[in-house]
């Protein structure tokens, strides 16, 4: 994700501008945690793009139950998920339940599994909201998994942890290890090439550096008080 792509805040009243005591910082400032933001989402689209994605989940479904459905991986995301009547009458019995952003088929004769993913961007969060979502996992898996003939289980993934341990401490512990996922974990388990989605990535962070350097210096403040350090450094 671009930052040269993101609107950020337009009006004055900017939290960040406030911070700087400069609206435009502020607002290229604002357009940087846009593009955090949207990283999430961007990654996600990535995955699925690349992925054999589930259009109707009641259908594919009934094809496993009778035998018709190929050999392979599949994943629904959360908006076929949505759609489903298995969804449906869940919420009408508790309307407490939250969807995972996705669902990992993998269909063969040895095996009917269903893993159950919350994908991160980040691995770092708040003690209470990693327990509300270990329990969101924990209930959906058991309510959802008693209504197909897959097992069923859950796991937390911090795409750009490549350290469990690591990725534990920013979960606060709240998550046994066999129960959390690398990025490169979650694309084997895909059948994807992990390597790939990060050098795409990587290729946005040198155009975003650019894009960053260039804007700070087209502000007057701004760049006057680099010039200003950058002469106090060369005395």
């Amino acid at each position: 994700m671009k930052i040269r792509d993101q609107k950020g805040r337009t009006d004055q009243k900017s939290g960040y501008g406030r911070v700087f005591n400069d609206n435009k910082l502020g607002a290229l400032i604002s357009r940087v945690q846009a593009t955090v933001i949207s990283n999430g989402t961007e990654l996600e689209r990535m995955l699925l793009a690349r992925c054999n994605t589930i259009a109707d989940l009641d259908q594919f479904l009934q094809k496993c139950e009778n035998g018709t459905q190929p050999d392979g991986v599949y994943v629904c995301p959360k908006k076929s998920l949505k759609k489903s009547t298995i969804i449906q009458n869940l919420k009408a019995d508790n309307e407490k339940v939250i969807e995972p952003d996705l669902l990992i088929f993998e269909v063969s004769p040895k095996q009917m599994l269903c893993n159950v993913v919350e994908l991160k961007d980040g691995d770092t969060f708040d003690t209470k909201k990693v327990i509300g979502e270990k329990e969101h996992l924990e209930h959906f898996s058991k309510d959802f998994g008693s209504q197909i003939s897959f097992k069923t289980q859950y796991f937390m993934c911090g795409f750009n942890q490549d350290d469990k341990e690591e990725l534990n401490i920013g979960l606060k512990g709240a998550f046994k290890l066999k129960e959390l996922l690398t990025g490169r974990e979650l694309c084997s388990m895909l059948k994807i090439n992990y390597d790939e989605i990060v050098n795409l990535r990587k290729a946005d962070g040198e155009d975003n550096l650019y894009h960053f350097v260039s804007e700070l210096l087209d502000i007057p403040k701004v760049r006057a008080e680099i010039e200003k350090q950058l002469k106090a450094l060369n005395q």
